[in-house]
């Protein structure tokens, strides 16, 4: 059972931080940002939480975590996956809960990892008996996730994996409000500090493009920085990097996407147009009008008419939806860009262009990267 804790840390002279959150076991990803932003063990590096689960490389994770924190100037705090991860293995409340989370929650994680290579799956165990062993096999990873805390103040800085409740004793928020409130940006807190979160992705917060960069928000004190890896189809993992000298703050950003790299051969034109979003959680559409390549689609919610790729929607239950976070964008692209391709769609390229996410037709495009 997690007991809640907070630490207060203060960092004097110059200094270098490195802050990331929700790696999500995606650690390939995670170390190639380390190399991207020169990470040594001089830098403080603080990890918002969220590093298990949703990912394929959710054990090895927590381990390289591990060792990461045995330098004094690591920082590793709780997110809501830590939490969950934590209860549905202790709790034996929860243990009925464990088939509902391999199915819909956590499609890949150290939960399903283990629920298999202990052949959980041929159905002769309980659940009682299934979390039992799960959590036995995980009982050092446990350990470590258990007794992480759930903010960090240093400095001028307040960490935490979602949020905090408007209060000057923001120790006293909930920890369901510090590990799972949602769209904090736009609620904001009553603290000096400036108040960095993860949790969400940065993308929920923009309402007509997919844009999963760092958002750093002065008047309302509030860094968020969740590039939506292991929860986005178009994903990133981000890095902010803090830095202070002479007692001057400056801010950096860096990521990583590992998508392929392709040229647009011929400069790409496209006729100005008004540019729509199906985002988190309005994925339910109508559909008006099916055409071979695109179908026009209306989102009740957010009162919005657009042309969805046809291989984005899919019907459960009598209703349409769209498959996940889209645009409708059309790009315009100068001959010889290079663009990142997401996807190839029959005759169309789902490509990103100068961080912003489009569409262009599949002739423009060479495949040789």
């Amino acid at each position: 059972m997690i007991t809640p804790y907070h630490l207060n840390k203060t960092i004097k002279g110059d200094y270098r931080m490195i802050v990331i959150s929700d790696i999500h076991g995606h650690l390939d990803r995670f170390k190639s940002l380390l190399q991207k932003v020169k990470y040594t063990p001089e830098d403080y590096l603080i990890i918002l939480g969220d590093f298990v689960e949703k990912g394929d490389q959710v054990i090895e994770t927590i381990h390289y975590v591990e060792r990461l924190k045995q330098n004094p100037r690591t920082y590793v705090l709780m997110g809501n996956c830590e939490w969950a991860l934590d209860a549905l293995l202790t709790i034996p409340e929860l243990a009925s809960q464990i088939p509902q989370y391999l199915k819909r929650i956590s499609a890949n994680g150290c939960i399903r990892e283990v629920y298999h290579k202990l052949h959980l799956d041929d159905g002769k165990e309980t659940m009682l008996g299934v979390q039992k062993q799960i959590a036995e096999y995980l009982s050092e990873e446990l350990k470590f996730i258990s007794h992480l805390p759930v903010t960090l103040k240093m400095n001028q800085f307040l960490f935490v994996h979602a949020g905090i409740e408007k209060r000057k004793d923001y120790k006293n928020s909930s920890l369901s409000s510090l590990l799972e409130m949602q769209y904090f940006l736009d609620q904001g807190h009553v603290l000096n500090e400036m108040v960095i979160v993860g949790h969400l992705p940065t993308s929920n917060y923009s309402t007509h493009t997919i844009d999963n960069q760092i958002i750093i928000d002065e008047k309302k004190k509030i860094i968020s920085i969740d590039g939506g890896t292991g929860v986005k189809s178009i994903s990133q993992l981000n890095a902010l990097i803090i830095e202070s000298k002479d007692n001057q703050i400056t801010y950096q950003k860096e990521y990583v996407q590992p998508l392929p790299y392709s040229l647009v051969y011929q400069e790409i034109q496209q006729e100005a147009h008004d540019i729509h979003k199906i985002s988190f959680p309005y994925f339910e559409v109508q559909i008006q009008k099916r055409e071979s390549q695109f179908s026009l689609c209306y989102q009740k919610e957010t009162n919005q008419t657009l042309w969805i790729k046809n291989e984005f929607l899919y019907r459960k239950h009598g209703k349409d939806y769209c498959l996940d976070d889209y645009t409708d964008c059309m790009l315009s692209i100068p001959s010889q860009a290079k663009v990142k391709v997401i996807g190839i769609y029959d005759k169309y390229a789902y490509v990103i262009y100068q961080d912003q996410v489009g569409w262009i037709e599949l002739k423009y495009l060479c495949m040789k990267s």
